[in-house]
Formats: structure tokens, C-alpha cells, sequence
């Protein structure tokens, strides 16, 4: 999963680094360019309005109709008179900075603003000065904006007018530039970021696709190991019980056949043996041991495979296993079964019966219970076994996964698709829940 994944998280942080830093890179050139084109257009806007106001004075420039003074009076009203929009009009300085025509700030009229410098500015008055003295040029500095009353930065072109002893002027307050260029970076910038949440989403989808294939081949490779592991078992089990088979067999028809074979013999034996005290004796104890070990090798056979599981079925098989425990140990068993007849295999009638038989061993060993309950229902689709008992219950917390007889019976269970539930009851001791399908063609035969 990691050898996975984290190229695709390395490559796209690679993706994004590199798309964030060529979008900075692109910000800068893209809002520079943007900035220079719009203060190349206020250029030229500026150079055609001081076309304009050469043009309205140039009469009485040129002329002087009236006496240099009376055209100076006549230009100053017309310059007064032409202004553009709400912050644009023409201004007229005298050679050492006096202030002669100025529309929208009339408090400034007569007044020497050779030395005028606002914070962060050059001294804007002076280096106009110089500009229109090399033949006319712009010069960018801080003044008064008429329209809001504050200082915002202004490109003006000066031009002289040598013959009056004038600097005529005009200009732009390019402010908005400042504005136009930031709205361009802000709209760049979220161009970016969702090109950057692109980027993330992409690679998120491509981690979940990724995890969940290779989840999937994960859970498909371990269904099929446990498939597999299930079959290993269901033949281990098969193994187990052909083999107990075949031993049980053996031990019933050919060793308990042989043993009794030889207890008619001691029979006999003890039978003739009148006059001799001794021989009777040994004839007795030989009669004892003989009967004993017929029983020993009934009960292992009983215990490998009993026959009545193949005979009779899975109900009288529990109920006869019930009264052989309860003979044994001295625990009550209330068994209640139903017959099932063919809707089970006979590999799972084995394997409920080994379960139960796993069950009681557990109970006579560990629970020091008095009673066993086993019931065993069969209803449309599906068999149900309980198995309880009033002894002192499982450990608290239960036991993860159980010891290796819960785990064999869990497996035996699974094998079969059957499931089970171990639980401590509340009035004390164990509930013990199994469910296993049936077989539905069997029921619909019958």
C-alpha cells in the first residue's frame, strides 16, 4: 500500500511545488506587463490632453493679442476652464516653482512649492521642473487627489513655455493602477489555489482508487486463503473421523470380538475348574480384567465414532451422549432434540456432535456447573442448537478467539457455514448458539 501511494503523494507535492512556483513567477510577470501597459496608455491619454491645452492657448501664445500680459490673463482663464473628470485639469508653474493656474486646489495659487515633498516622494514640483526643461516628460510623485482629499501617487508631464517663463502641466492619479494590479494577482492567486485544490483532489481520488484496489485484492486474496484453509480443515476433520471410523471398526469387530472370544474360553475354564480352588480364583480375576477391558474398548470405540450417530441419528446420538455424560460425571443433562433426517450432510451431523461433546468435556472440566441443557430445533431453513449450563460462566472479559477446543468448534461450525456465539447468561453460566443451514432440496423432496 505505501510502495503505492506515496509516489502519487511525492509526485503531485512535486506537481504542486512546481505549479505554485511557476504561478508566482507568472503573477509577477503577468502583473508587471499589466501595470506597464496601463501606464503607457495614461501616457499617451496625458500626451494628447497637453496637446489640447497647447492647442486652446496657442493663439494667444503665439500672438499675444492684446499685450503679453492680457494673452497671459486670456490662457489662464481658458486653462482654468478645462478640466476632465473629477480629478483632471492643467496646472501652470512660474520658473522658480510659484504656482499660477491650479482649478481644483485654488488655496494653492501664488504660493512657492519648489520645495514640496510628501512622505516617500521625490520633490515632485522640482523634478517636473527638470523634466520639462530637457524637452517635456512625465515624472511620478505624491499629491493632493481633489476627489477624496488625500495624497495618492500622480504621473504628470511638464512641458515649458519659454517665452512666458511657464511650466504647463497635466496628469493622471494612478492609484487604480495599484487596485487593477491587485485584483489581477488576487484573481491569478485563486486561479491557483484551485488549480492547487484540483491537484489535491485528483491525488486524493487517485489514493482512495488505489487503496481500495488494492484493498480489494487484499480481501479477495484472503478469502480466498481462508476458502482454502476452510477446505484444509473440513479434510482434516474428514480425515480425523475416517480414521476414528476405521479404528472404532476395528476396535468393535475384530479386538472386542477377540476379547470375547477369550472370556467364553475363561468361562469355560472357570466352569470345569471344581477341585482346584486356586484355578477358580485366577479363573475369576481373569473374568474381571476380560470384562473390564470389553468395556474400556466399547467406550473408546463409543467415543471414536459412535454407531448410534450412524444408525439412529444426530437426536438419539446427543440424547444417548447425554445420558453417558451424565452417568459418568454426575451433571445433569436435559437433552431435547429433533430429528433432521437428510437435511444434513453427514459430515455436519458429525461435526454438531463433536461440538457438543467438546461442550460437555469443557463443562465437566471448568464451569462446576450441576446442569446441561442441549436443545436441538429444526425449523424451516435453518437448525438451531442451544447448549447451557448453570455453572460459574466464562472469564470477564470473554477470551479473544477462545482456547484451541472454541477454536476447533468455531471452525467445525464455519466449515459447514454454520456460526457460533458463546455468551455468559445472566442468571450464571454459559449459553453456547449455533445456527447451520439446511439443506432446502432435501426439504422440498420430503
Amino acid at each position: 500500500m505505501l510502495i503505492t501511494i506515496l509516489p502519487l503523494v511525492v509526485l503531485s507535492a512535486l506537481i504542486g511545488g512546481a505549479t505554485y512556483y511557476q504561478a508566482g513567477k507568472l503573477i509577477e510577470a503577468e502583473t508587471k506587463s499589466v501595470e506597464q501597459r496601463i501606464l503607457n496608455a495614461k501616457q499617451q491619454e496625458i500626451r494628447h490632453y497637453i496637446s489640447l491645452a497647447l492647442n486652446s492657448i496657442a493663439r494667444h501664445y503665439g500672438e499675444e493679442p492684446g499685450g503679453r500680459e492680457a494673452a497671459k490673463q486670456e490662457a489662464k482663464r481658458i486653462l482654468n476652464n478645462m478640466t476632465f473628470g473629477p480629478d483632471g485639469y492643467f496646472f501652470v508653474y512660474s520658473m522658480d516653482g510659484t504656482n499660477i493656474v491650479h482649478p481644483k486646489l485654488a488655496h494653492l495659487i501664488g504660493k512657492r512649492l519648489w520645495d514640496l515633498q510628501y512622505p516617500e516622494s521625490d520633490l515632485g514640483i522640482r523634478a517636473l521642473m527638470e523634466a520639462a526643461r530637457r524637452g517635456g516628460g512625465f515624472q511620478e510623485y505624491i499629491w493632493h487627489k481633489p476627489s477624496t482629499g488625500l495624497v495618492e501617487k500622480k504621473l504628470s508631464y511638464g512641458i515649458m513655455l519659454p517665452k512666458w517663463g511657464w511650466m504647463l502641466g497635466t496628469g493622471l492619479y494612478i492609484d487604480d493602477i495599484a487596485k487593477e494590479v491587485e485584483e489581477i494577482r488576487t484573481d491569478i492567486t485563486v486561479s491557483v489555489r484551485e488549480t492547487l485544490a484540483v491537484i489535491f483532489a485528483i491525488t486524493s481520488a487517485a489514493i482512495i482508487v488505489a487503496g481500495t484496489v488494492i484493498a480489494g485484492v487484499r480481501l479477495s486474496e484472503q478469502r480466498f486463503a481462508d476458502t482454502k484453509l476452510k477446505e484444509l480443515t473440513n479434510r482434516i476433520f474428514e480425515a480425523q473421523e475416517h480414521e476414528r471410523k476405521r479404528v472404532s471398526t476395528e476396535l468393535h469387530d475384530s479386538i472386542s470380538q477377540l476379547l470375547v472370544s477369550v472370556r467364553y474360553g475363561v468361562e469355560m475354564i472357570h466352569s470345569e475348574a471344581h477341585r482346584g480352588s486356586d484355578l477358580r480364583g485366577y479363573a475369576e480375576k481373569s473374568l474381571g480384567i476380560l470384562d473390564d477391558a470389553i468395556s474400556e474398548v466399547r467406550r473408546i470405540s463409543r467415543d471414536l465414532r459412535p454407531s448410534v450417530l450412524d444408525d439412529m441419528g444426530l437426536a438419539s446420538a446427543l440424547i444417548s451422549l447425554g445420558k453417558e455424560f451424565q452417568t459418568q460425571s454426575g451433571i445433569k443433562v436435559d437433552v431435547s432434540a429433533q430429528k433432521c433426517h437428510d437435511r444434513l450432510s453427514d459430515a455436519a451431523k458429525t461435526a454438531l456432535y463433536r461440538l457438543v461433546q467438546e461442550a460437555l468435556t469443557n463443562v465437566a472440566r471448568h464451569s462446576q456447573a450441576s446442569e446441561v441443557d442441549i436443545s436441538l430445533t429444526v425449523g424451516h431453513d435453518t437448525l438451531r442448537l442451544t447448549i447451557e449450563d448453570n455453572g460459574t460462566g466464562l472469564p470477564t472479559p470473554l477470551p479473544r478467539g477462545g482456547g484451541l477446543g472454541i477454536r476447533n468448534m468455531r471452525e467445525r461450525m464455519e466449515t459447514h457455514n454454520g456460526f457460533l456465539h458463546l455468551s455468559n447468561m445472566a442468571k450464571g453460566g454459559v449459553r453456547i448458539l449455533v445456527t447451520m443451514p439446511l439443506d432446502q432440496a432435501s426439504h422440498r423432496a420430503a
